[in-house]
């Protein structure tokens, strides 16, 4: 007999039959006509302190009119009129390991109740999206392999060698199983090393693809794709590498930059699949938000963009919100999380479930079409690991229980998925809702293809909140404890209009040439992520996505660096301030630390000298630039001046200011991240007097639209919709800069009081 859901604190999947059997009553599609009149909507809670989980709760009940005076500090908007991204699905993978243990540890019974309860959308939770690894990674069980191995100092250009055997024992039948119980499930695939023999380091570890190798490494892809479809798996999206800007020492890697991803997607890999029949689509990055430059290095020539359908992103560094600032930076192409793991670092339980939820919520908020958590299972150690991540949580435990029989359990991966994916259908689109942010109730709403409404919430306060929830001409109102979530669900249409100020959002919608549609939603957070400089009593702030420029009407010339002397709030051993400013790109300042905020830098020009443009290259170390930055400028290095320019760093941050005249620079960092801080070369340049070459404004294919929000900023956002880099007059600051903008490409340019 199994135990129930009341018996176990943490309780096995299998035991959750009796949960799962009450999640049915909740129809699997309802059409909003099948419903003659709106009256309550649908709560499903998960709360750990409770030992609640996903459990239906009594319905609450819409109450007409709009929402209270007095109730908009408290009340989450829902506007159904105005969408977003289509969403493809919610998921994790089954490494190697955790086919692995799903696949030879659980009986037949035990798999396929499992299975059931991952990927059954009326029986389970409905997990729609697995990525799959295309051999080893951190996660497998015998060690590192690809599909064509070669003995050390041979090679096998023509792929005779190549075979997915070692995927056909407890891999691929999972992968089939999971297709016949859930025919909507997208399947990606991504290498984390090529073979050896195709490297320049001659292992899975470590190395780089050699030039010659670029077309057998398309064809293996081909291969595999073909070889997995013959097999009864359809992979949808690949991605050329993962974690193309990490080559770990102690598990399989590939150091793949910018230019040379572009190369081999552009070149090989999009060439091959066409000319082989292969629909299959190409994403491209797969690695860490701290990074933009990378992912949008693929768009900046419009035939490469047509290679690639989108930028699959990883959760470890950085800020959620660089989906939408590549989003809006190239509106027209889709974000996928397509790695986001969970782990001890958390801390308990609760963590655990709160960082899943903010992975659910945010990340579709940030235009993600999936996401997809790292492993589906894994042992009670952490395992099987290839050397991998210590402490990585999955999604369920499998392990044998008292009577040295194996079964599963659930992780807090587990419910936070399902507070998403039991309701988000494949093919939903995100709605317009607003949010009350971190330490109040989170959220993100969803309308069904069958016109259901989803809106999934999460309280990551420490107390209980109560709030308001308004749709068109109706509310209600509910109390969620602290660290719980809940979904609520409901059939109709919406009725009244909603004040857009409520959302607290605009969105500024172009029209490409093909009457599609490209669109740019911009609020208040995303003005931290622009730089903005400091004109009298107004905050002028920019969007330069890459392949874009920004050219003043005279040149720039850098200062001499003599007299110069730097310092820095801290430096490690080996990386002293003054190594910033040698003049040797090979050598570094670093921080010593994780940044935090307060951390600066600080140069002292040795006299009084006027400027208007500071540059840190951190292109040797590109994980290390400086987050986020204010700068200040002193005559005497202890008074100050108020900021005169805040933005978020980049590889080569280009820091513009207004004409400044001052002896003393400080950037201060003001962002946290777990990379030092580091600086290779520091340039100061002011202008040389000479005119600078100006190209003819081309500014056809040009639209521009312009909005304020509920702030007071006011923005107008120029996109570019022809086949062809445009250029245009942008007056700033008294003076005219040229700007040239990619086809395909938005900038975004904010107005502010200072």
């Amino acid at each position: 007999m199994r135990p129930t859901l009341r018996q176990r604190r943490r309780p096995t999947l299998a035991a959750a039959t009796t949960l799962l059997a009450t999640l049915s009553v909740l129809p699997a599609a309802t059409p909003a006509s099948a419903t003659p009149a709106l009256s309550k909507a649908q709560v499903w809670l998960t709360d750990l302190s409770t030992d609640t989980h996903l459990a239906k709760q009594a319905p609450v009940t819409w109450k007409a009119g709009p929402v209270p005076d007095g109730s908009s500090g408290s009340t989450i908007t829902v506007d159904s009129t105005r969408t977003y991204q289509p969403i493809e699905g919610f998921g994790a993978s089954f490494t190697d390991s955790s086919a692995w243990l799903v696949g030879t540890k659980l009986d037949t019974a035990q798999r396929n109740a499992l299975m059931r309860d991952l990927f059954s959308r009326h029986d389970g939770i409905g997990l729609s999206v697995l990525r799959q690894p295309m051999g080893a990674s951190d996660f497998a069980v015998s060690g590192n392999y690809s599909y064509d191995d070669m003995p050390a100092g041979q090679s096998d250009p023509t792929l005779a060698h190549f075979s997915i055997d070692h995927d056909r024992s407890y891999t691929i039948p999972l992968l089939k199983q999971a297709g016949r119980i859930n025919p909507r499930l997208t399947v990606m695939a991504t290498p984390w090393s090529a073979p050896g023999w195709m490297k320049t380091s001659g292992s899975m570890v470590k190395g780089q693809l050699k030039p010659e190798a670029y077309q057998a490494y398309a064809d293996y892809f081909a291969k595999f794709l073909k070889a997995y479809a013959a097999a009864g798996v359809p992979v949808r999206y690949v991605t050329p590498q993962n974690e193309p800007l990490y080559e770990p020492s102690t598990y399989p890697g590939m150091s793949m930059p910018a230019d040379q991803a572009k190369t081999f997607v552009t070149g090989y890999l999009a060439p091959t699949l066409r000319k082989q029949g292969l629909s299959t689509r190409i994403l491209g990055y797969d690695h860490n938000w701290d990074v933009t430059s990378h992912p949008e290095s693929l768009y900046t020539d419009p035939a490469a963009a047509r290679d690639v359908a989108g930028t699959a992103w990883h959760c470890y560094a950085g800020d959620v919100t660089a989906q939408s600032v590549v989003h809006n930076d190239y509106p027209n192409e889709p974000a996928f999380q397509s790695e986001c793991s969970g782990g001890t670092w958390e801390g308990d339980e609760q963590g655990g479930f709160a960082g899943a939820m903010d992975n659910v919520i945010n990340g579709p908020r940030n235009w993600a079409k999936s996401i997809v958590r790292w492993n589906m299972a894994l042992d009670t150690d952490g395992g099987p690991r290839n050397n991998g991540c210590q402490g990585c949580r999955p999604v369920v435990t499998v392990a044998p229980n008292t009577d040295g029989k194996w079964t599963y359990t659930p992780t807090a991966d587990y419910w936070g998925l399902a507070q998403a994916s039991k309701f988000v259908q494949p093919g939903a689109r995100r709605i317009a809702s607003n949010t009350l942010g971190k330490g109040s109730i989170e959220d993100v709403a969803f309308t069904n293809p069958d016109g259901s409404t989803a809106l999934v919430t999460f309280n990551s306060g420490t107390s209980a909140r109560t709030f308001t929830v308004g749709w068109g001409n109706r509310h209600f109102t509910y109390t969620l404890a602290a660290k719980a979530a809940a979904t609520f669900t409901w059939t109709g249409n919406q009725s009244g209009s909603t004040d857009p100020a409520t959302i607290g959002s605009v969105d500024l919608p172009f029209r490409n040439p093909d009457g599609s549609k490209a669109l740019i939603s911009y609020d208040s957070s995303l003005l931290a992520q622009q730089p903005q400089v400091r004109i009298g009593d107004q905050w002028v702030g920019y969007t330069l996505p890459t392949g874009a420029s920004l050219t003043p009407p005279t040149g720039e010339a850098p200062l001499s660096r003599d007299g110069w002397q730097a310092t820095a709030s801290a430096s490690s051993s080996d990386g002293p301030p003054s190594q910033a400013i040698d003049g040797d790109p090979a050598t570094r300042w670093s921080s010593g630390h994780g940044m935090q905020p307060g951390d600066w830098f600080q140069l002292d020009l040795g006299s009084t000298q006027t400027f208007d443009q500071v540059v840190l290259d951190t292109s040797a170390s590109s994980g290390d630039y400086v987050r986020q930055y204010e700068v200040s400028t002193s005559d005497d290095g202890t008074t100050w001046s108020k900021p005169t320019a805040v933005g978020a760093g980049s590889t080569v941050t280009r820091i513009l200011l207004p004409s400044t005249t001052a002896r003393y620079i400080r950037v201060t960092n003001t962002a946290d991240s777990g990379s030092w801080w580091s600086i290779h070369e520091l340039s100061v340049l002011a202008p040389d007097g000479k005119a600078a070459p100006s190209p003819a404004a081309t500014d056809h294919g040009l639209q521009r639209k312009s909005a304020a929000l509920p702030d007071g900023t006011r923005l107008t956002a120029v996109y570019n919709s022809g086949t062809s880099p445009a250029t245009f007059d942008l007056p700033w600051g008294g003076t005219t800069y040229s700007y040239r903008l990619p086809a395909g490409a938005a900038a975004i340019f904010t107005n502010r009081s200072a």
